[in-house]
């Protein structure tokens, strides 16, 4: 037996109000629904959802397989190798960024880099860069707390994971060295693109290259065009990075 997952509009978990998943059999005999967030399994009779117990001590006979069901979930994405960034659709593949949850599952490893503190003293305020009053570590105000984090995630315009290599790389190019982090009305250089910043993939997707962070590297827009223009220097050095971390990485910058 296998299962069609879905989601409806207004189908809503009792407790949590997230939205439920509904599995439907190819049969079309069983409903079964489930809230990832409460961790609860929910049949369907036409008129109401019955709550069903997956504990060891609560299984009956005839949810015994009911644990096997939840783990055995269709995927949500069908990627086309571990680490590809290569989703399979109806239509051949799409390609879209690895979530940093999704980074972790396939590599069995968490990407670092959550902070990026581009400050040149620990003393100062990140946003405005003044002498931090006594008792703070990073901003001298709420409003600058607020204006740093507005333009560091809600204005960003970067996918987390290639955010997270800009942070590794601190914002400059590992090519040419220019700078290519965003300074803001205060002069301040902050961990967010000018707008000139690209993340390179050492080994191309279409070569079967993951979103392993090795296989990833900051770079500037021009570069990444001289690059793929087949400028000698340029393709002479990315191509020495390249061959450097395939040395130790290469079974996880392939898939």
């Amino acid at each position: 037996m296998s299962y069609k997952r879905v989601k409806l509009v207004g189908a809503n978990c009792p407790d949590c109000r997230r939205k439920l998943d509904i599995l439907l059999d190819d049969v079309g005999q069983d409903t079964l629904c489930l809230c990832f967030r409460c961790r609860s399994v929910y049949t369907f009779d036409g008129q109401k959802l019955n709550k069903l117990s997956i504990s060891r001590q609560a299984i009956k006979p005839e949810t015994v397989g009911l644990e096997d069901l939840v783990a055995a979930l269709p995927e949500k994405n069908q990627y086309k190798g571990k680490g590809s960034q290569l989703r399979q659709n109806d239509w051949g593949f799409q390609r879209s960024w690895l979530s940093l949850a999704e980074y972790e599952r396939q590599f069995g490893e968490t990407l670092g880099y959550n902070q990026c503190d581009l400050r040149r003293e620990s003393t100062v305020c990140k946003w405005c860069g003044k002498e931090l009053p006594k008792g703070r570590r990073s901003f001298c105000k709420d409003s600058c707390s607020r204006n740093y984090s507005q333009a560091t995630f809600t204005k960003r315009h970067m996918a987390s994971l290639p955010y997270r290599i800009a942070c590794r790389d601190r914002f400059y190019c590992q090519v040419s060295g220019e700078d290519l982090a965003q300074y803001n009305r205060h002069g301040i250089r902050i961990p967010a693109s000018n707008g000139e910043l690209a993340i390179h993939h050492l080994v191309f997707v279409s070569q079967n290259g993951t979103d392993h962070e090795q296989n990833l590297l900051t770079v500037s827009a021009e570069i990444h065009k001289a690059y793929h223009s087949g400028e000698s220097p340029i393709v002479d050095m990315v191509h020495k990075i390249r061959e450097e971390r395939l040395k130790d990485y290469a079974e996880k910058m392939h898939f």
